[in-house]
C-alpha cells in the first residue's frame, strides 16, 4: 500500500480537478476542492521519494493534476469573464512559448520534457493563489503578475532546452542548464 500512496493522492487531485471542471463559479465548494488538489500537489512527490515509489506513471499522474486543475480555473475565470482580452492573449502567448519548449526537446532529445525550476516552482504557486487574491483584491493586477512570471518562465525554459545536453527532470535555474 505504502508504494501506492502517491499515485492514489495524484489520482485524488485529478479527480478533484474533474469536479472543478463543473464548477461555474468560484464558490467556496470550488475554493475548497481546489485548495485539495493544491495540498495533494505539495505532498504526493515527497510522499514518493520517501518511500522510494517515485515513477514515470506518478510524475505523469502529478502533470496531468496540474494541467487539468489549472484548465478548470482558467474556464471557470474565462466563462465568468474576469479575465480581460488583453490578459487571455498574454495568456495564450505564454502557452504557445510553453508549446514550443516541448517542440524542441521532442526535435533534440526524442521526448517532451519541461524541467522543473524554482521559477516555474513560482509560477504555480502565483498561479495557486489567483482565486484566493481575487477574493480580496482586483484578479487582474494578479493576472498581470502572472503573464509576467509565465512568459519569463518559458524564456528560461527555452534557453535551458537549447543549452542542456540531456533532459533533465529538475534543473534549478538557466544558470545550472
Amino acid at each position: 500500500m505504502k508504494k501506492h500512496l502517491a499515485n492514489i493522492i495524484s489520482l485524488s487531485r485529478v479527480a478533484g480537478a474533474i469536479f472543478l471542471f463543473f464548477c461555474k463559479d468560484i464558490t467556496s465548494v470550488f475554493l475548497s476542492v481546489y485548495i485539495l488538489c493544491g495540498f495533494t500537489d505539495l505532498i504526493d512527490g515527497p510522499i514518493a521519494r520517501k518511500t522510494k515509489s517515485s515513477s514515470t506513471l506518478g510524475a505523469s499522474l502529478d502533470t496531468i493534476g496540474d494541467v487539468l486543475t489549472y484548465l478548470a480555473l482558467t474556464k471557470v475565470l474565462i466563462f465568468k469573464k474576469l479575465v480581460p482580452l488583453w490578459i487571455f492573449i498574454w495568456i495564450l502567448s505564454a502557452g504557445i512559448l510553453f508549446g514550443i519548449c516541448a517542440i524542441v526537446t521532442k526535435a533534440r532529445f526524442k521526448k517532451v520534457f519541461l524541467p522543473h525550476t524554482y521559477l516555474g516552482k513560482i509560477f504555480g504557486g502565483s498561479v495557486f493563489v489567483l482565486p484566493l487574491t481575487m477574493q480580496i483584491m482586483d484578479g487582474k493586477i494578479w493576472m498581470g503578475v502572472i503573464c509576467t512570471i509565465a512568459t519569463v518562465h518559458a524564456l528560461e525554459l527555452f534557453y535551458i532546452q537549447l543549452k542542456t545536453k540531456a533532459p533533465r527532470d529538475f534543473v534549478p535555474s538557466v544558470f545550472q542548464a
